[in-house]
């Protein structure tokens, strides 16, 4: 009887880490094209991307909090009329100049265009689009606290110079996975926009 049981919780383990792992590969994504790889570091074409964002302020991870709610309830229709908006994926945290100021984006899914997208009642909440760019871009999991990102964007600042590429941009933390996800299976990224 408890070899049983002990193997339903196994099985159940297994589908659970299935679970976290396959979601975001179920989530439309970005659409790039990989030009040069490099161990964890990549060079990527991006198509272009609308985003919904907003401005925040606080630590990394209180700013990411803070922007991610208004645009959950902004694509689950909470804030505004009209369908819901399907999640995609990664969450987008753009730092600034200024400190403890961030930009927090959700891509939205390609069918849509600027003239399409439902209105916001939350006046904080802005649409942009990113027109195709060029972007070096560090891969690495485990929890992305502010300590391993800040360690991530300097070595990607590292290996965009080593290159001989030019950054044109601050860093961006891309986030693939819910935060109940174990660190291990977390797909994270550092990106940042070079010269073409």
């Amino acid at each position: 009887m408890i070899k049983m049981s002990l193997i339903f919780v196994a099985f159940g383990l297994l589908l659970l880490l299935a679970a976290w792992f396959m979601v975001p590969m179920f989530l439309e994504q970005p659409k790039y094209k990989t030009l040069k790889k490099e161990g964890q570091f990549e060079i990527r074409s991006y198509d272009d991307i609308l985003m919904s964002s907003v401005r925040v302020t606080g630590s990394q991870y209180q700013a990411l909090r803070k922007g991610f709610r208004p645009l959950v309830k902004y694509i689950s229709g909470k804030e505004r009329d009209g369908e819901k908006i399907s999640m995609t994926a990664p969450v987008i945290q753009s730092t600034s100049d200024r400190k403890e100021s961030f930009t927090v984006s959700f891509s939205m899914p390609s069918k849509y265009q600027v003239d399409n997208l439902p209105k916001s009642k939350n006046s904080e909440i802005f649409f942009e689009k990113l027109g195709s760019y060029r972007a070096a871009v560090v891969r690495f999991s485990g929890r992305a606290n502010e300590k391993l990102l800040d360690l991530k964007s300097n070595e990607l600042r590292q290996w965009i110079e080593a290159n001989g590429y030019s950054s044109v941009s601050t860093a961006k933390y891309l986030f693939y996975n819910d935060p109940s996800t174990p660190g291990f299976l977390r797909r994270n990224e550092v990106m940042i926009i070079i010269d073409k």
